[in-house]
């Protein structure tokens, strides 16, 4: 064969300048005259490239992780160059940039598969997903792109780049540039894992980037009501006929554990009676699916008695409490009845399970069961002990124990006084 020439060249396409100002980086292969050009899927400012050496100038990280890449594709390159040649003995530009093409095709793109993801869980949103779920998803999207970016300079990563470090530069940027909080970062990063499984899936990827990494949990802590402000909720007069409606249902919920959402789709279906005058409600939850079985506590059964008064079988038996609605009204709830921690509706759900359960002696078990968990462990949140139970049960203990405690004492002067 005869000898050929071979190069390949980066540059900036300045007739493509983006609003921002920055420029699309290219890449050209020329073999025997022969030339193609591709996008390599980046961009820079103009001030910034270096166009006699075909790379970034400058000390920052992008600049550095833009060169990086760079290389990275010459190399690659340069690989599949030699390997037509042994393979075919000839090489074309044209069948060098189809090789390459179909290489990436195949390794995968991080972004394409998340948009890919979203857009199936599109027509699932009301029935298997949850409004606020698919508005984290294209959230969370959105935060790895802008990790991309800042970090590499490009909108999307083939999974084959995909490495334990990547995970950690993901991790350290959502700490430290956007400052957001532990749980906002474990929910990006369960997103991510949910797109490293399709790429594992696909063959896109053979080993777990996520292999040795730990995430840091955010706090298991939930906000709730104590006994004494329970009842300052309960007798407190509220005149204003909006705010009273909106405090019917936060007690309701407050005495059954049901979410908002779970509330306002109950009908007299998910009612069921029994001989003995008992009634609970069972409904499966919008979150999980699962089936919550609640037997209906004195107070919570007067509440539903009044608003399922002419109620057909499948009609609704609350009235609409939209959340901006229901956080305006818990606001002025809490300002009335003295509320210093800042009311919210989802505290009447945390109020049941930790203040009418758990300081009660509920099972976690059960109310797992109550609360329509899927898993046990989201329900074991709940079983921080609180400064009140403490107090409680230590007072029922000194009350059963007080003769032997007194007699200790008196013991324990007698010894003294021997001894000084």
């Amino acid at each position: 064969m005869a000898h050929s020439t071979f190069k390949t060249l980066f540059y900036i396409n300045r007739s493509k300048q983006k609003k921002n100002g920055r420029c699309p980086i290219m890449g050209r292969i020329t073999i025997n005259g022969q030339q193609v050009q591709y996008s390599m899927g980046l961009d820079v400012n103009p001030n910034n490239w270096d166009a006699k050496h075909g790379r970034c100038k400058g000390d920052t990280d992008e600049m550095k992780n833009i060169n990086r890449i760079l290389t990275e594709k010459e190399g690659q390159i340069q690989t599949k160059y030699n390997e037509l040649v042994w393979q075919k003995g000839y090489v074309s530009a044209e069948l060098l940039k189809n090789c390459l093409t179909e290489d990436s095709q195949s390794n995968g793109m991080l972004m394409e598969e998340a948009d890919r993801f979203i857009e199936e869980k599109r027509p699932c949103v009301g029935i298997s997903i949850a409004q606020s779920t698919f508005r984290n998803y294209i959230y969370d999207k959105q935060l790895i792109v802008s990790f991309l970016l800042e970090k590499y300079g490009m909108s999307d990563i083939g999974y084959s780049r995909l490495d334990y470090g990547f995970v950690e530069e993901l991790d350290f940027y959502l700490k430290s540039k956007r400052r957001l909080s532990p749980a906002t970062i474990q929910m990006t990063v369960i997103f991510l894992r949910k797109l490293i499984s399709i790429g594992q899936q696909k063959k896109y990827i053979r080993r777990d980037p996520f292999v040795d990494f730990k995430a840091e949990k955010p706090r298991g802590t939930r906000r709730y009501l104590t006994t004494e402000e329970l009842k300052r909720i309960l007798q407190t007069p509220i005149l204003n006929k909006q705010f009273e409606r909106a405090r019917q249902l936060f007690i309701f919920c407050a005495f059954t554990g049901l979410a908002r959402v779970d509330m306002l789709r109950l009908t007299p279906k998910h009612i069921h009676h029994y001989d003995d005058g008992t009634c609970e409600i069972r409904i499966k939850r919008q979150k999980t699916d699962v089936e919550a079985i609640i037997p209906l506590l004195p107070i919570a059964k007067e509440i539903l008695d009044i608003h399922i008064k002419g109620k057909q079988h499948d009609d609704l038996i609350f009235p609409i409490l939209n959340v901006s609605k229901a956080s305006f009204a818990c606001i002025n709830i809490g300002q009335i009845c003295q509320i210093e921690k800042g009311l919210t509706f989802h505290m009447a759900r945390h109020t049941f399970a930790t203040t009418i359960c758990l300081s009660n002696g509920i099972a976690m078990e059960t109310l797992c069961k109550m609360l329509g968990h899927s898993d046990i462990g989201t329900t074991q949140i709940y079983g921080k002990i609180t400064d009140l139970k403490i107090r409680e049960d230590m007072n029922r203990l000194q009350e059963h124990k007080s003769k032997a405690f007194s007699d200790y004492t008196e013991a324990i002067e007698k010894q003294n006084a021997t001894i000084f």
